[in-house]
């Protein structure tokens, strides 16, 4: 089988979407007004999510608010508005959300990364080695649970790591950083991984498969080009 076959977009949803509310044929039409209305909350609903620690407000915030200028304008009914929400969606979001949570107050973070700690020693003072595995370790690990938390955990080991065999760090910490930004694969991730799986239809086996080309594209050019710039010795 062609390697493009196995990794290519399904031609139809492979999990069963959920679509609410009317036909548009049967959407009443908005005035003038509403139109008006209606382009100027996205945009300054837009903008007010860019500086929004700049308002003191946080980004759900600024969202509730757009959501309800929208219908007290009159561009959505409440009827609308409530159907739209994909309750479904927020369930996963918020389950995927506890288990993250969950993998880092039970420890499980810190016991992987002081295995890697000995697999560093194990391969020697190898720059893409040893950046190899500072990259694969927080990449998988930060599909299951927060990226700010599994930084945190690798951050010390890269740098104790180096400092006790007088090694460079810059690279690693870079390479750590990458890898938890890499956040693609599954809805404990991000929660944008659960909005695409509700609205898409993707169920979580075709997320890992679609995600595979493109995970490992960022593990060679990230490995390769920073321990390149950044070596350890």
């Amino acid at each position: 089988m062609p390697l493009y076959t196995v990794f290519s977009q399904p031609d139809e949803p492979t999990a069963e979407i959920a679509i609410s509310g009317k036909k548009k044929g049967n959407a009443a039409s908005l005035n003038s007004f509403q139109e008006a209305a209606g382009i100027f909350i996205f945009f300054a609903d837009a903008i007010g999510m860019m500086f929004a620690s700049k308002i003191g407000l946080a980004l759900w915030q600024v969202t509730v608010i757009g959501a309800l200028a929208m219908v007290l304008c009159g561009v959505l009914k409440p009827k609308e508005a409530s159907a739209a929400i994909p309750l479904s969606m927020l369930l996963l979001i918020v389950g995927a959300l506890a288990i993250s949570g969950a993998l880092s107050a039970t420890g499980a973070g810190e016991l992987i990364g002081a295995h890697m700690a000995n697999m560093v020693t194990a391969v020697g003072g190898n720059s893409y080695l040893v950046g190899l595995i500072f990259f694969i370790v927080p990449f998988i690990l930060t599909q299951f649970m927060s990226n700010r938390g599994t930084m945190m955990i690798f951050y010390p080991i890269a740098i104790a790591t180096c400092s006790a065999a007088g090694l460079n760090p810059t690279g690693l910490v870079i390479l750590i950083q990458a890898a938890c930004l890499s956040a693609f694969m599954t809805p404990m991730a991000t929660s944008g991984v659960g909005y695409i799986m509700g609205c898409g239809g993707y169920d979580q086996k075709s997320m890992i498969k679609q995600s595979i080309p493109l995970a490992l594209v960022c593990c060679v050019v990230s490995v390769g080009w920073i321990m390149t710039m950044f070596p350890l010795k």
